[in-house]
């Protein structure tokens, strides 16, 4: 038996508002892939002479706000707003990621016996605690990245300071896109590692 006229002219109605509707608004754009990133001391230190005699325990930095969570940042108006890359993460969360780059790079320096993070309980002579003040991709009137540190050095017996400082470089990028912008943000973060570390050696 043949369906009925009325039902025919129903399904080819439907099909032909389906056909206008797809040449109308197109096909959906693909979701863009997740991409990670890590921040990376990107040329390791001479090693030269030891300025800290002793072990120095370094937690995990501070960051306030979305200084401290995965999504990459970016600005458009040097800093005074703040976004969130979409589908642009840190490999890990950027407290760690930095204390971690930060024990890698003192130790390729040798700047003491030992630098070790605060989590394994040795006893330890001195400790170092860092703040993430900046630390975000800059576009609009000039593509780069601008990462910013307060570093502190602390003699646990006397608890007194013996460096702290505010550490900032702002490098241009080569492009506008995420990857020349974490180039930058690592050339940036290995000058600060670099100045704190001339900075030790002044006081030492």
């Amino acid at each position: 038996m043949s369906a009925p006229l009325s039902s025919i002219s129903r399904h080819a109605g439907a099909l032909v508002l389906a056909a206008v509707l797809s040449g109308c608004f197109g096909a959906a754009p693909p979701v863009p892939k997740e991409q990670y990133y890590r921040l990376i001391a990107i040329d390791s230190p001479e090693p030269g002479s030891q300025i800290l005699p002793g072990i120095v325990e370094v937690a995990p930095f501070l960051a306030e706000g979305v200084m401290g969570e995965r999504p990459l940042l970016f600005t458009a108006d040097q800093g005074q707003k703040l976004e969130q890359r979409n589908y642009a993460y840190w490999t890990d969360a950027p407290p760690a990621m930095l204390r971690d780059q930060l024990i890698a790079y003192l130790n390729a320096a040798g700047v003491a016996d030992r630098v070790v993070q605060s989590e394994l309980r040795i006893a330890s002579q001195y400790r170092l605690q860092g703040r993430i003040k900046r630390l975000e991709q800059t576009t609009g009137g000039g593509n780069g990245g601008v990462i910013a540190l307060e570093l502190s050095l602390i003699d646990k017996n006397s608890d007194q300071i013996i460096a702290s400082g505010l550490y900032e470089a702002a490098r241009p990028a080569a492009g506008d896109s995420i990857d020349d912008a974490v180039i930058a943000l690592n050339a940036g973060l290995n000058e600060i590692f670099a100045n704190f570390v001339a900075d030790l050696s002044r006081r030492g």
